[in-house]
């Protein structure tokens, strides 16, 4: 028992209650509500307990049956008088109508969705301001497993009961065994829930409004289709929590404020410190108190200040090993005797922890040393509970004394957003005046660190929504988080990821998967199908990664909504399948800097191994084999500047600065000096090598920087393989449109064989002896194909205003970008070139404005 409180025993002899509901009378009388002893018999019943508080004991304590039969009540909750349970069905008030105390009408208030199955509770019981809230645990096959498919829809949801009208509201869902409400300091409502499928290990949230916690069913439950919404404080199984109960506030002593959570197969009471940390909550749990008769399924904390507790048990693993099967007890604070962790909170580089009491000399000596640290962090699987991931021990570097002893500062390296961090201080760790430190151990959720940091959005496969057939591995080494989605092996799979867009637009979905074909007698791409929102995108053909044990990543652009999105990717009936999806990245779509004028990472040897051109003065030599992009593109437009050197008049024809940009490998945009040649022919500059000449030369000197702004649509090709349409491409050659939406109709020259799949952009080094050309402000922008499309087909005008600009005076330009037969207009982002100088930008529904510079035109600007 906790030093500071003392344990009074509630229970006279022969009353042994199941408590699974407690509060109390204006008269100060606890009412409670017991479950029964038995989860398929239906004996719940209520009593009325007076003389709990004050200083009497059990022989002091009368109890009055005021209600029986009741459908395994799970909460109770007292209203102006009147007594009301939640049972597995619904919520009833208790009518007392002849005044005897003993309940005469049961009253139904509201009902909800009930199948009959043994772990359908309905826990509480809260009310404010004219609502009652309760949470629904969902059905489950003995054992722990969640059933499927689920008896009755939105089991695992928090609901909000209108008082007068019965009339019942889903305030938040995709929970598992969400046993007990509880009301925060700050009036926020919190939620405890139990370690699981889809439940790594026991949790508390935070309930808010159209929330979902993680917890799948099928069919969906209410919010299924919303972003997860990560718990306040992670609850490590086994070391601190099992099976959590309802938190409540603490009044008394020096943590007063705090939080105390129960919990029924752990046992005792858990301390809870919460904190804002760059507007996320998170914060810490303590070890409080065992010594308790049962485990605690209900606490509530009485007029007096005091913390009741009450207790259940059953021969399964619902219950405290060595324990009673029930109980009823209070905890009241006597004195601060305990030299305890107080508060726990997120500094720069660490953690702050105060302590109850100032640290003795010999503890401060060596500080650093006293502590112990390691961090990791949970990943949601279909399975039941879930390992640590990403679990590593970390290096105290320093501890730091406050002025009075009492707090300390820790820098502890490597710490990471998104982790559990447990410190720990093994004894001798003691106060000024001898008394050993109580609990050792805090875990830290730190789902933000002080200056904002969060983790990256990566959401893991094997916790999204899976579902027709697809299932949860870890049998291929390589993975991220804790296994992979498989068994894509029918129509009908298929993998939902429940996102978060900050913004309306294009975004980038990068997917990590393996395409191992084991006995196929040789690599051969696959195919998925994408879906945005329930609509089907486009299918999606990823490369082979030859083994299993291989992950790969590919990157898809599509546009997303502001706020929650779902993103799926099935197999369909016209899908190859047979695809590991290990995880999914989800970033807004910007332009990707291929090459800056600094380093090379962007770029590799086709061969393999880091790419070696020469970079100096802020562009690169071609020189040193062909390199290519580490990253495929399927649709995108891309920029580049080429420079062709003072080649000697005996160099000529194709070795007189030969190169070229090919995209997907496959198709080349011929590089070469060419000034003056007219016509120019198909294998000149701006050619598509050997298929079409460009429409004009527009080649510039020797010695001069060159530009290309290419658009792109890749070929499209059918479920089995076969291409449906060619590949499109636009060139502008130094501003000038010379390939206008061009169908490439196969292959040029030594480029790779079509296919469905993306490719690498690749620049060719080729081989010549003598000057070479180079390259610098290379970068490239995905786009959606719809986007690809409409631009392609749509003609872009321009109008200055005033309509003649002299030299040195910036004018306004407004862009219009029609729709094309019939299309809408499209959206994305414009280029307005004038001269050197170039600005973005953004279209929408109407025309974009964009102010253009003409400080560097000699003769101003006209259009």
């Amino acid at each position: 028992m906790h030093p500071d409180y003392t344990l009074t025993n509630l229970r006279p002899n022969g009353f042994e209650p199941q408590v699974t509901g407690m509060d109390w009378l204006p008269d100060g009388r606890m009412a409670i509500a017991t479950w029964g002893g038995d989860r398929e018999t239906v004996l719940g019943e209520v009593y009325l307990v007076e003389n709990v508080t004050g200083d009497g004991g059990a022989d002091d304590v009368t109890y009055t049956k005021i209600a029986e039969e009741l459908e395994e009540p799970m909460g109770l909750k007292v209203v102006d008088g009147r007594i009301y349970v939640s049972e597995k069905h619904g919520l009833t008030e208790l009518v007392d109508t002849d005044g005897d105390g003993v309940t005469d009408e049961y009253r139904e208030v509201a009902t909800w969705p009930f199948g009959g199955n043994y772990h359908e509770f309905a826990f509480g019981l809260l009310y404010e301001d004219g609502y009652f809230y309760v949470s629904t645990g969902i059905a489950m096959v003995p054992g722990g497993a969640t059933r499927d498919p689920q008896l009755v829809e939105n089991r695992g949801s928090v609901l909000k009961i209108d008082e007068d009208t019965g009339e019942v509201e889903y305030l938040a869902g995709g929970l598992r065994t969400p046993n007990g409400l509880g009301f925060g300091a700050d009036g926020g409502m919190y939620v405890t829930d139990n370690q699981g499928m889809h439940v790594p290990t026991s949790k508390l949230v935070r309930v808010e409004e159209g929330a979902f916690y993680n917890h799948y069913t099928n069919p969906d439950g209410p919010y299924d289709d919303q972003p997860v919404t990560e718990p306040v404080l992670w609850m490590p199984h086994g070391e601190i929590s099992n099976s959590p109960s309802n938190p409540v506030i603490l009044t008394e002593g020096v943590f007063a404020g705090q939080m105390a959570i129960g919990d029924v197969t752990y046992g005792g009471l858990q301390r809870v410190y919460l904190e804002d940390v760059a507007g996320q909550e998170q914060g810490a749990v303590f070890r409080m108190t065992q010594g308790l008769e049962s485990g605690v399924s209900r606490t509530s904390v009485g007029p007096d200040g005091s913390i009741y507790v009450g207790g259940i048990g059953w021969s399964g693993n619902w219950g405290q090993a060595g324990k009673l099967g029930y109980g009823l007890q209070k905890l009241t604070f006597d004195e601060s005797r305990a030299f305890d962790m107080l508060e726990m909170r997120a500094a720069d580089g660490g953690f702050e922890i105060e302590y109850t009491m100032p640290l003795s000399a010999e503890t401060a000596e060596n500080l650093a040393e006293k502590y112990e640290a390691a961090q990791w962090r949970y990943v949601s699987t279909p399975q039941y509970g879930g390992p640590k991931v990403d679990e590593e021990d970390l290096d105290v570097t320093s501890a730091t004394l406050s002025e009075d002893r009492r707090t300390v500062t820790l820098k502890i390296d490597g710490l990471e957003p998104g982790r559990v961090v447990n410190v720990h201080s093994p004894r001798p760790f003691a106060a000024e005046g001898g008394a050993e430190l109580w609990s050792t151990e805090a875990w830290y959720t730190l789902n933000r660190l002080p200056d904002g940091s969060a983790p990256p959005p990566v959401y893991e496969a094997e916790a999204a929504d899976i579902s027709g057939g697809a299932g949860w591995n870890t049998n291929h080494a390589g993975y991220s988080g804790a296994g992979f989605v498989d068994r894509n092996w029918e129509p009908g799979a298929r993998t939902t990821f429940a996102v978060e867009a900050g913004e309306a637009g294009p975004h980038d979905l990068k997917l990590r998967y393996a395409n191992g074909q084991n006995s196929d007698p040789s690599p051969t791409p696959r195919s998925m199908s994408l879906y945005v929102n329930g609509e089907k995108q486009r299918q999606v053909w990823l490369d082979s990664t030859v083994t299993w044990a291989n992950w790969q990543t590919q990157t898809e652009t599509v546009q997303l909504r502001e706020g929650a999105n779902t993103i799926a990717y099935v197999y369909d009936d016209d899908d190859l399948g047979h695809v590991n999806l290990d995880n999914l990245t989800v970033t807004p779509s910007e332009r990707t800097a291929l090459f800056d004028g600094g380093d090379l990472d962007a770029w590799e040897k086709v061969g393999g191994g880091p790419a070696t051109w020469p970079v100096a003065d802020g562009s690169m030599e071609s020189f040193g084999g062909d390199i290519r992009t580490k990253e495929k593109f399927g649709d995108f437009r891309m920029h580049a500047e080429w420079y062709q050197p003072e080649h000697a008049d005996d160099v000529t024809g194709q070795a007189r600065g030969n190169s070229g940009v090919y995209i997907q490998e496959r198709y080349e945009v011929q590089v070469l000096e060419s000034f003056g040649i007219d016509p120019p022919k198909n294998n000149d500059a701006g050619s598509i090598y050997l298929k079409k000449a460009p429409d004009v030369n527009a080649a510039t000197e020797m010695g001069t920087w060159q530009t290309y702004d290419i658009q792109f649509r890749a070929a499209r090709f059918a479920a089995d393989g076969t291409k449906t349409e060619d590949a499109r491409l636009s060139l502008w050659w130094n501003g000038q449109l010379v390939h206008d939406d061009v169908a490439i109709d196969g292959k040029t020259g030594n480029g790779k064989n079509e296919g469905p799949t993306p490719g690498h952009i690749k620049l060719q080094d080729h081989g010549d002896a003598g000057l070479n050309p180079r390259f610098r402000n290379v970068w490239i922008e995905r786009l959606t194909g719809q986007e690809t499309s409409q631009a392609l087909a749509s003609k872009v005008s321009a109008r200055l205003t005033p309509p003649k600009v002299p030299a040195g005076t910036d004018a306004q330009a407004v862009v219009r970008v029609p729709g094309a037969k019939g299309r809408p207009a499209p959206t994305g982002t414009v280029q307005v070139t004038v001269g050197d100088e170039t600005v973005q930008a953004r279209l929408g529904r109407g025309p974009a404005r964009v102010v253009v510079p003409t400080s560097g035109l000699a003769k101003g600007c006209t259009r």
